[in-house]
């Protein structure tokens, strides 16, 4: 007899086989593992990354002030609290916009390459460091509300306008496809003793 798991609901079943079924609970179908996941996993995660340098290189966001176009950067805004003294609101932007999107892409590109060329690490670091990953995803796209919200809210055309520039694309874009990459990837193949 062997345990399974489903990949969706977590709910264990004793099995004779790894032949493929439908689960119980939420009727997903179970497999051994998912087919090509890490490849997959790996693959967006490196979009993700190349999707990172416009997203802090370019405009996050343009202001028109009087026809005048003012655009910032994410670095750019950050510096500018700074300058007004609002300490408070440039460590949110630069936790949620800078140091939180590099770290879960780099974490994830270490969790797949160690799976890989079998670094030295805990299957249950890697575990929990995945599980951290997929728990602070969505707190990304701060940012991306943020500008959603104010070019919502203020349009007075060319009096004062705020309009998302290409930064909040790719940093949005970013995000999504880190989350995908996270869920696609199936965390049973770390405890695999013989990986490919």
């Amino acid at each position: 007899m062997i345990l399974i798991s489903c990949k969706n609901c977590k709910k264990v079943y004793e099995k004779e086989s790894y032949t493929p079924f439908k689960c119980e609970r939420c009727n997903h179908t179970v497999k051994r593992r998912v087919e090509n996941s890490l490849q997959i996993s790996l693959a967006l995660v490196v979009c993700a990354m190349l999707l990172y340098i416009p997203a802090m290189l370019y405009p996050m966001m343009i202001v028109t002030q009087f026809g005048v176009n003012q655009e910032s950067t994410i670095i750019e805004g950050i510096i500018s609290f700074l300058e007004y003294k609002s300490y408070f609101v440039a460590f949110i932007i630069f936790i949620a916009s800078v140091a939180i999107p590099i770290v879960k892409l780099f974490a994830l590109f270490f969790i797949f390459i160690s799976l890989k060329i079998n670094i030295k690490m805990e299957n249950k670091t890697k575990v929990l460091l995945y599980k951290y990953i997929e728990a602070i995803g969505k707190w990304s796209m701060i940012d991306i509300y943020v500008v959603a919200l104010m070019a919502s809210i203020v349009q007075l055309d060319e009096i004062f306008n705020i309009k998302g520039g290409i930064a909040a694309t790719s940093f949005a874009l970013m995000v999504i496809i880190t989350i995908f990459a996270a869920n696609r990837f199936d965390t049973r193949i770390i405890w695999d003793e013989n990986r490919d």
